[in-house]
């Protein structure tokens, strides 16, 4: 929607209004009535008077009367607690004091019956004036005394009933407090002792201290694993190296290493070496139980035990459960520097070991302490949540007994009329004038909605515009009713007293709208191509009585008055009309025509010049064989030459065949609708069968138009203010 067009583009007011001319007498009646109530309301109703007074609920001034107003925020808030003015609203608007002004006051009805509550708290508001500490009441009756009265009543009766109420409450209050204190005092020290317990029990002065020391702690640990990890494998490859080489463990090692540097031992080692080489060597000459093989052997075997007790002796206590495991025969063999090097190695090996197990041992414990933190925590926060509860809790109560203590002691009245009650300057109740007015109003728009809702049940179609809108074929023609003008001085045919029947063409003033529509039908039927003539056209629509007999005749007309020989034929076979409107016989006809009983130039009657009709003839058993056969082929084609036009008059479109078998040999068809007669449902139904099958449609024909209703009907002036 282009939003640069004017509002007259967007919305269709023409439209609106057309739908109210349609029902106006609805809407016009609707209007009459609405406003015919909102007089008999205005003449009837009565003056009311509305009495109002102001009161002022002081609030509360204690926190400048003990000192306290810039002190502790918390006392503060405790001291300045009051009841909200709504509350004090709802007090003063209570049954029990409106039932109480209404006995004192004898307030009765028109009945002389008492007033009950429910009727005076319509009349009565009890409301607070925003951004202010002020009540306004007020009420309002047809007797302006009884409504002065009533305000003043009511004021005193809360006034009076507040004073009472505050004073018992305090005393009650009091009472009360000095009941829960000691209760209270006595969770606070438990709270108190219970938050100390915790602490000494986890041994905690400042848990969130030690839970990011113990964070620490973890983080340096685990570093120093890592690098004692790291010595240990480099310790662990030189270690494994070395073991492989020298066949012994690091602890033999350490003791060679330690027996290499006795001198004793080495000469005796050597002794023993010196031994078994001589004995080697007689024991190739000499036999075993030869006296120099038996005297080196005791000697060989003098010197290794002799070497075995200088090996103990040499390695200390610590080392002795080793003199067992070393190979004495084998000290020579080894070098020197890698057993030191290896017994090194095997003492750091060790060192490593027993520092890294020490190092996982502390992780793992401040990793516990860790995981446990954030359930200690958590107690913690319990215990000091529930300790500030129970404080709170008794700071509020102790403020309040003092609070309570000083109100008993400095008596105020907290209730003050800032005004009291007086009468408007007005009557309050609407004006007559405003009441007929407002029914006026609601009158309009009852009424045009009754109009809509009205129009929205009917689902015929009611103007030109819809025609258009609803179909997409050329509108060829706009046919007024000219009976609906209230000036019916059309000339009918004999017989077209009869319903629906059409009207015929003639000179006269009254008749020039239609003439004019029919030679406009004509006048668009030359237009549609010039190059392909349409010769036979039939004429039909949706639904009987929408008055295509009507157009067929007054179309053949208005095209013999243009010099055109035309055959009207009435091919409605069921239902035909065209000999009613013609007055004329309708024995023979079109179906003994296809039937071969006649030849059609014997069958056609001239009714004026350059029109002749062919009427239905007798109705026969099967319209559609005799429509859908050769013969009528060959009919076509014959009257075609003999004629400038032949127009059908065929049945309506939707239930009956025969249209669209006739459809198929025409040059088009001619589609007539009639607002008011022809609904959505068969309209649309219509188009969809034309559409379906394919029937070539020129045109839409609106037949029998309120000229009234439609968008543009200048015609109708036109010929109606002809002189």
């Amino acid at each position: 929607m282009d939003s640069n067009l004017p509002i007259g583009e967007h919305i269709d007011f023409s439209r609106y209004w057309q739908v109210v001319r349609r029902h106006w007498i609805p809407a016009s009646a609707t209007f009459a009535g609405v406003l015919a109530l909102s007089l008999i309301a205005a003449l009837a109703s009565k003056n009311i008077y509305q009495a109002e007074a102001r009161l002022l609920i002081e609030p509360e001034q204690t926190s400048r009367r003990i000192g306290i107003e810039d002190g502790n925020p918390e006392v503060k808030k405790t001291v300045l607690e009051k009841d909200p003015i709504e509350t004090e609203a709802e007090i003063l608007g209570s049954r029990t004091i409106v039932e109480k002004v209404i006995q004192e006051l004898d307030l009765k009805s028109e009945k002389g019956e008492p007033l009950t509550y429910k009727t005076v708290k319509k009349a009565l508001k009890v409301e607070p004036v925003i951004g202010t500490d002020l009540l306004q009441i007020s009420y309002e009756n047809s007797d302006p005394d009884v409504a002065v009265s009533f305000v003043n009543r009511a004021v005193e009766l809360y006034s009076d009933g507040y004073a009472l109420f505050n004073s018992e409450a305090a005393l009650k209050d009091g009472d009360f407090i000095k009941q829960q204190l000691p209760k209270l005092e006595t969770e606070v020290e438990n709270a108190e002792a219970n938050l100390r317990n915790f602490k000494n029990r986890n041994g905690i002065s400042d848990l969130q201290g030690q839970i990011t020391a113990d964070i620490d702690s973890v983080a340096q640990v685990e570093n120093q694993i890592n690098q004692v990890s790291a010595d240990l494998n480099d310790v662990n490859a030189r270690y494994n190296r070395l073991q492989s080489q020298l066949g012994v463990s690091w602890q033999e090692a350490s003791a060679i290493s330690s027996l290499s540097q006795s001198i004793s031992l080495q000469e005796t080692l050597a002794q023993l070496q010196k031994i078994k080489v001589e004995l080697a060597q007689k024991s190739n000459v000499l036999s075993d139980s030869s006296p120099q093989i038996i005297s080196l052997k005791e000697e060989q075997a003098d010197l290794e035990d002799l070497l075995r007790q200088e090996v103990a002796g040499t390695l200390g206590p610590q080392q002795q459960g080793l003199a067992g495991q070393i190979n004495i025969l084998r000290l020579g063999e080894l070098k020197q520097g890698q057993l030191t090097e290896f017994a090194d190695l095997g003492l750091r090996k060790e060192g490593l070991e027993q520092r890294l197990a020490s190092l996982k041992n502390s992780y793992n414990n401040y990793q516990k302490r860790s995981n446990l933190s954030p359930q200690l925590e958590e107690q913690q926060r319990q215990l000091e949540r529930k300790l500030k509860s129970v404080t709170e809790n008794y700071q509020t109560l102790l403020s309040k007994a003092n609070e309570i203590s000083i109100r008993q002691d400095y008596k105020v009245d907290k209730v003050r009329v800032i005004s009291v009650a007086a009468l408007a300057e007005d009557p309050v109740n609407p004006d007559a004038k405003v009441i007929v007015a407002a029914g006026a109003m609601m009158g309009l728009l009852f009424g045009t909605a009754l109009a809509f809702l009205l129009d929205l049940k009917d689902n015929t179609i009611k103007n030109t515009q819809e025609v258009e809108n609803m179909f997409a074929y050329p509108l060829h023609g706009v046919v007024p009713d000219l009976s609906l003008g209230g000036n019916n001085q059309q000339f009918q045919l004999p017989g077209s007293e009869k319903a629906n029947l059409p009207e015929q063409i003639v000179s006269e003033v009254s008749m020039m709208p239609l003439k004019e529509a029919y030679q406009n039908i004509q006048v668009n039927l030359n237009l549609l191509d010039a190059d392909a003539k349409k010769k036979v056209i039939a004429i039909t629509s949706s639904v009987p009585q929408e008055g295509k007999s009507s157009v067929s005749a007054n179309l053949a007309v208005a095209r013999s008055q243009c010099s055109q020989r035309i055959l009207l034929i009435d091919a409605d076979m069921r239902r035909p009309t065209q000999h009613h409107i013609w007055e004329i016989s309708n024995q023979i006809g079109l179906s003994e025509v296809l039937s071969g009983k006649v030849s059609w130039s014997e069958t056609v009657q001239n009714v004026m010049p350059n029109l002749d009709v062919l009427t239905s003839g007798s109705m026969p058993n099967n319209p559609i064989a005799l429509i859908d056969s050769p013969s009528f082929l060959n009919f076509i084609a014959e009257v075609a030459l003999k004629y400038d036009q032949v127009i059908f008059d065929t049945p309506p479109i939707l239930g009956i065949a025969d249209t669209r078998i006739i459809g198929k040999v025409v040059d088009g068809f001619l589609f007539v609708v009639r607002p008011g007669v022809a609904d959505y449902n068969s309209a649309s139904a219509a188009k969809k069968m034309l559409d379906s099958t394919g029937l070539k449609v020129l045109g839409v024909i609106v037949n029998g138009a309120d000229m009234k209703q439609e968008p543009y009907h200048y015609s109708s002036h036109y010929y109606a203010n002809k002189k």
